[in-house]
């Protein structure tokens, strides 16, 4: 496993501290929860515009209301 440091201000820091302790986490696991959640989403994203390219088809936002909309 690797250890990386990061610097930020004080206050910042602070912040990072509360929001841990709120989620009942170390500050090091909610930071890395953070970064992997982050991760995630670029990829997922790239992913999303891949598939896009390749399909290349065009869903009209009507049609995409209809489809979440439905019963």
């Amino acid at each position: 496993m690797t250890t990386t440091t990061i610097r930020m201000p004080e206050d910042k820091y602070k912040e990072v501290q509360n929001l841990a302790s709120f989620d009942g986490l170390s500050v090091s696991a909610f930071m890395r929860k953070a970064v992997l959640e982050q991760v995630e989403d670029v990829q997922d994203y790239a992913d999303g515009m891949k598939i896009l390219e390749e399909e290349n088809e065009r869903v009209s936002r009507e049609d995409v209301l209809k489809e979440v909309l439905s019963d």
